[in-house]
């Protein structure tokens, strides 16, 4: 997975230890060009939650770029692996999933295909 510097640096500015931060991020295959920054309505530091709207509206203005939802970002207060309910989450919503510690903003993406989950490298550019 292809994912920009900018976002990352993004990410260690905005994101904090008080709540779960959420990004979509928009491309072509195993690239990222594109990120909408999501509110966390759950405002937990161990789950997010997202405003079935704004992201309805987030990939439609995507699309319109001829864009699509290649990973969704959010972060842990620990270890950049996928909890219970994210393993839910991602059977829903079979796209990457990049998880960083907010602390540290160590980046792990993963893919859950066919009930086996596996890990995707990363690549910063």
């Amino acid at each position: 997975m292809r994912v920009p510097r900018a976002f990352v640096e993004e990410a260690r500015g905005r994101c904090n230890p008080d709540e779960e931060c959420a990004a979509l991020l928009f491309g072509a295959g195993d690239a990222a060009r594109r990120w909408a920054w999501m509110e966390n309505a759950a405002r937990s530091p161990v789950e997010f939650r997202l405003d079935p709207e704004r992201v309805y509206r987030a990939i439609a203005d995507a699309e319109q770029l001829g864009l699509e939802l290649v990973a969704i970002f959010h972060t842990h207060p620990g270890a950049p692996v996928p909890s219970p309910l994210d393993l839910r989450h991602m059977a829903m919503w079979p796209v990457v999933w990049i998880i960083g510690d907010v602390r540290t903003m160590e980046l792990r993406a993963w893919r859950l295909e066919r009930g086996v989950l596996r890990e995707v490298d990363i690549y910063i550019s």
